[in-house]
């Protein structure tokens, strides 16, 4: 479903960043709302870790795709916040895990803080999901 189209014009910074992701015509388009990682009891996985948080944001988000009959291929564009941008290359083999050489497009935003001060990272999404035909 994403096909990455990059510029030779235009710097790539790393192994699998996406400077334009293509999506074909004849799908629907899924606007995820910021995820973190709690449970669906509400508690936080990985307090102090970015690695499991990441694990665990993976892992809601996988959920709620199914819910909407998507997957993380059909994931287009991503947006991260972290509290601290040197958390980097403790989350990015996570991406890879999941997205391998073809990441969707995506932005990486160190912030202040998030509503839960326990919370390192939050990601949104928007996917493109083709119609069932």
């Amino acid at each position: 479903m994403r096909r990455a189209v990059n510029s030779p014009d235009y710097h790539v910074p790393i192994d699998g960043f996406s400077q334009i992701v293509e999506v074909p015509a004849g799908t629907r388009l899924l606007y995820v709302s910021g995820l973190t990682s709690r449970t669906a009891d509400g508690s936080i996985v990985g307090v102090g870790d970015p690695t499991a948080q990441m694990r665990q944001i993976f892992e809601n988000l996988t959920l709620i795709l199914a819910s909407a009959g998507a997957t993380l291929d059909d994931v287009v564009s991503i947006r991260t916040y972290v509290t601290d941008i040197t958390v980097w290359d403790r989350i990015e083999p996570v991406w890879h895990r999941h997205w391998g050489d073809v990441w969707p497009a995506s932005t990486l935003v160190q912030i202040t803080r998030l509503f839960d001060e326990r919370q390192l990272i939050e990601l949104e999404a928007t996917v493109a999901k083709k119609e069932d035909r």
